[in-house]
């Protein structure tokens, strides 16, 4: 966030405005070029009234021509750059890289008080770019590092694509900054206004007068809080009396809820709460999603998203996106109504608001989603479609697409078994593989073709032909490996004996569970020799006819009571067979537990420093619907920092580390998650006396030859308090 000083030079401007002037002597306070003037277009300033100009304009950034250009308003001092204590009194500092700077010209003149350094950029390469102005003279909180703190003016952001096209990431792209852009915002959206987590207020007040806007309501808690104050107003030369001050104040949602924030228009010099305001502004405000989205009353907000990503999806002049609401009121008679007559409605943004207040007294209020040249390669998943309804009036609907792919990978104008072997032919570099249109297979949309695009590829093989085969009510990206018992395991298409046997499968047979029916944990649901369906995993009597290849690997428990106890710990497995323990387990383990966890097992006097297990044929499904993708080199680093934000002591993580490292980092990537019910359900720890607080860490990981993306995972911190017993332990899924 910027961090906004009011200087003096602030302070006159917000009492003082008078229109430009360009027939004052333009006098260069500082000039260092880079590049031949001429060379520049006519937009980037090059004089004071020009600068003056674009600050009035655009603000401080504009990007045009392929080229970034930034205008910075530094206070005129009675010194000059350079000369005081041997160090300038501004300095710009920018992001190595990305781009290179072509001009940087400070214009001032004798009238005016206050320069303007003007900075061009133009890109280099592809990546992310961060460009500041710092008050040398100040210093603050703000650390830099290698200089100590430091103070800044300004502060911008900007990332170039592979096509050396510019964006502005910071909160000034949409956030007015100047005059023209202050009055183009109030026109679109009004003097109250929210955009994502923030509550935008645009205040107009007149300069040298004692009134001036004053917060109504202070008690909204710890829902929202200022985030930024800047001004708006006309920049002139010379400071004169009169005008019109436009201010912005920006609160920012911290927590979900209600909330009401006010602002008056009075008189600041005397006390006249019993009487109106001159004027008042008020934002009646739901907070939503993590305080990540605000909605104002009775307005509507229109999503739409990827429903693989859950991103926004970008539309543009082209997309002709519509709503079609269905809004009706009841006509005196039961069940008629009478429609209002309202046209579909353009969605010209990605989230789109819409002010329903005329509609609140509706008897039905219902908002579909027309589209006559949506992005390409998608369609609508209406039955997806998700409508919240709040308190204050306002509404949020979120529409999906979904990205066509056809997966006819052999050109034959069908998709079948035949593409699934194309394709996966292809991924093994067979001499004679080939594909007709890659694009057709690209399931996971990112533009590259691995493993995990032929495993959407046969998923989605399955959905299409669900009439042939039973689809399961719950599909595993990440299955657990398993092998066949004995010869002639029966493949059926449906998970009963009554469905048609399809396939005979060999004993030994290395298959991946690829889903289940719910309430059904006999049948499981894989592939076998490109054929889909369902296989028997218990015979007549109840008895396993497969077994699963994972295990859970050296989970190890710690006990720390607050003083030297008697501690009875026993273990509960019911998806996996308890393989190895130390010390031996005897229907559970009895032991002395010392304040600084060291352990003194009863049954033989052995001392320990934790209790090991582990487990064999385990058929716990484990949750990879959100986590994180390691590349193999980064393991160290990344257990490091997740092991100690979730708790565990140096020695514990060490122990974690020391294991499990030596397994991970020479994989391409791993694809991480950390387990909760999936794992604790499945291993139930009973311990006698009860712990104040346990903490059970269990990695699950898939090795990888390709990153993947995934949904980061919100991992939990664990405070030991009291008798505190920590566990760690972990399993890995190789496809």
């Amino acid at each position: 966030m910027k961090l906004i000083q009011l200087t003096a030079a602030f302070i006159a401007g917000m009492t003082a405005i008078t229109p430009l002037l360009f027939n004052s002597s333009p006098v260069t306070v500082f000039a260092e070029e880079t590049v031949a003037e001429s060379s520049l277009p006519d937009w980037v300033p090059a004089d004071f009234g020009a600068a003056l100009e674009f600050r009035n304009t655009y603000g401080t950034t504009h990007i045009q021509d392929g080229l970034v250009c930034l205008v910075f308003k530094e206070e005129r001092e009675c010194e000059r750059k350079g000369d005081t204590k041997g160090e300038p009194h501004y300095r710009i500092s920018a992001s190595d890289g990305v781009m290179q700077q072509i001009k940087d010209d400070t214009y001032g003149t004798e009238n005016s008080s206050s320069d303007y350094e003007v900075v061009v950029y133009k890109p280099l390469e592809a990546g992310d770019f961060e460009i500041s102005l710092i008050d040398n003279w100040v210093k603050s909180s703000s650390l830099e590092p290698e200089l100590g703190y430091v103070h800044y003016l300004a502060y911008h952001t900007f990332s170039v694509d592979e096509n050396k096209s510019i964006t502005e990431t910071d909160r000034f792209s949409w956030m007015p900054d100047c005059l023209t852009e202050y009055q183009d915002y109030v026109q679109k959206n009004g003097e109250v206004s929210v955009k994502d987590n923030l509550i935008v207020f645009c205040l107009d007040s007149a300069a040298v007068t004692p009134y001036t806007w004053q917060q109504m309501h202070t008690g909204f808690g710890d829902h929202a809080e200022l985030y930024e104050y800047y001004d708006c107003s006309k920049e002139t030369e010379i400071p004169l009396d009169g005008g019109t001050i436009h201010l912005l104040k920006v609160f920012q949602a911290t927590k979900d809820g209600y909330v009401t924030i006010g602002l008056e228009y009075r008189d600041d010099l005397i006390d006249e709460s019993d009487k109106p305001a001159e004027k008042s502004l008020v934002a009646d405000c739901v907070i939503i999603d993590d305080a990540k989205s605000v909605l104002l009353a009775d307005t509507a907000c229109f999503s739409i998203t990827d429903s693989k990503t859950g991103k926004l999806v970008d539309i543009d002049e082209n997309d002709k996106i519509f709503l079609n609401p269905d809004i009706r009121y009841s006509a005196g008679e039961e069940g008629i109504y009478a429609s209002a007559d309202i046209a579909s409605v353009q969605m010209t943004e990605n989230p789109f608001y819409w002010d329903i207040a005329q509609y609140k007294d509706a008897d039905k209020f219902e908002v579909g989603l027309l589209y006559s040249n949506i992005p390409d390669g998608c369609f609508v998943d209406t039955e997806s479609t998700v409508v919240r309804k709040f308190d204050n009036g306002a509404m949020d609907y979120t529409f999906k697409l979904k990205k066509v792919v056809s997966g006819d990978a052999n050109g034959d104008g069908e998709f079948n078994v035949a593409d699934v072997v194309s394709f996966q032919k292809w991924l093994l570099a067979a001499p004679d593989a080939q594909l007709t249109n890659w694009k057709a297979v690209d399931f996971c949309n990112d533009n590259r073709l691995n493993a995990f695009d032929l495993c959407l590829m046969k998923r989605e093989l399955v959905r299409k032909t669900a009439t042939t085969y039973v689809v399961p009510d719950e599909q595993f990206e990440f299955g657990v490996p398993f092998r066949v018992a004995e010869d002639g395991l029966k493949l059926y298409l449906g998970p009963d004996e009554s469905y048609e046997a399809v396939a005979s499968i060999p004993a030994d047979t290395r298959l991946i569970e690829k889903g289940v029916q719910n309430g059904n944990n006999e049948w499981l649901f894989t592939e076998y020799n490109g054929q889909y369906g369902w296989i028997n995993t218990l015979d007549t009597e109840g008895k396993l006819v497969i077994y699963f290849e994972e295990a859970t690997k050296k989970p190890v428990i710690y006990l720390y009571p607050e003083e030297e106890t008697d501690v009875h710990v026993e273990l509960e497995l019911t998806e996996s067979e308890l393989n190895s323990t130390y010390p031996k387990y005897n229907n559970g383990w009895d032991i002395i537990a010392s304040t600084d966890g060291t352990l003194l097992n009863k049954a033989d006097g052995s001392h320990h420093r934790y209790l090991f297990w582990d487990a064999v044929n385990c058929r716990t499904r484990f949750d990879f619907s959100k986590g994180f993708c390691v590349a193999g080199s980064d393991t160290e680093s990344f257990l490091k920092e997740k092991l100690t934000y979730m708790g565990l002591t140096e020695e514990e993580m060490n122990d974690f580390i020391v294991y499990w490292l030596p397994l991970m980092e020479h994989n391409a990537y791993n694809l991480i998650s950390f387990q909760g019910e999936a794992y604790t359900n499945s291993a139930k720890l009973n311990i006698v006396p009860e712990p104040d607080s346990e903490c059970r860490i269990f990695m699950a990981y898939v090795p990888l030859d390709n990153t993947v993306e995934i949904e980061p995972q919100q991992l939990e911190k664990f405070e030991r308090t009291g008798f505190s017993v920590v566990e760690w332990g972990g399993a890995e899924l190789r496809q």
